[in-house]
């Protein structure tokens, strides 16, 4: 597997260079990434986002909302956020989120955190989400990826984030506020401090073959417009 930790938080950037990857992929390793992104709004690629996002509080508050390639709801990114991304040739893993998301799981499982899958696409602690996921694919490949909340503005989520109350009560909650929560919660260390952790879990600490992906390899791709990579 091939690893890349984008440490770009420029969230049109992020957006554009994962599709461009994914674009590109021509089989082979898999590729996974970290990253981050500034405070954004990311909705799916069928949301009408006036039914999602309260555009008068993320004009005012100067938050963009950009659209991803993937299904799912909406989502709200900052720097207390990290971001996953899977690009594999498995579409035949299509709709089983729990696959991708282990190694997440087995991360947060080795600081002791009792992270488990739940729901359909979900990683919680108890009956809380700390993490979502959504797929998009191209076959025979596939691109999962998934947010991962530390030490988000809770408060600023819920104020932007406007799903539609029936989806709320699918889930028997009655905000988006408290259906999540964060994991800083329950581990006591600071974002840097954790993104420096799932950082280095992921270039040393996983058993599988790593090769590292650098900067000049995305170069080349945002150069060529993803066109032509075989990672």
């Amino acid at each position: 597997m091939l690893f890349y930790r984008n440490d770009c938080t420029d969230p049109q950037h992020n957006i554009r260079f994962e599709e461009e990857i994914f674009d590109a992929y021509a089989g082979g390793e898999e590729f996974f990434m970290l990253w981050r992104n500034e405070k954004s709004v990311i909705v799916g690629s069928n949301q009408v986002i006036e039914n999602e996002v309260d555009l008068v509080f993320a004009r005012a508050h100067e938050i963009p909302i950009i659209r991803r390639s993937t299904g799912g709801g909406a989502v709200y990114h900052d720097l207390g956020n990290v971001n996953y991304t899977v690009i594999s040739e498995r579409a035949g893993e299509f709709g089983n989120f729990a696959v991708f998301a282990q190694p997440i799981v087995a991360f947060l499982q080795s600081l002791g955190v009792d992270a488990r899958p739940i729901g359909k696409n979900d990683i919680g602690i108890g009956a809380r989400k700390i993490s979502g996921g959504a797929q998009r694919v191209r076959p025979p490949y596939i691109l999962h990826h998934g947010t991962l909340l530390f030490d988000v503005d809770l408060d600023t989520l819920a104020l932007v984030l406007t799903p539609d109350p029936a989806k709320l009560r699918t889930k028997g909650v009655k905000s988006v506020r408290s259906r999540v929560c964060n994991i800083s919660e329950f581990l006591p260390m600071g974002r840097e401090a954790f993104w420096e952790a799932i950082c280095a879990y992921f270039e040393r600490d996983m058993d599988f073959e790593q090769g590292m992906w650098n900067d000049n390899d995305k170069q080349g791709i945002m150069d060529n417009g993803g066109g032509g990579m075989g990672i």
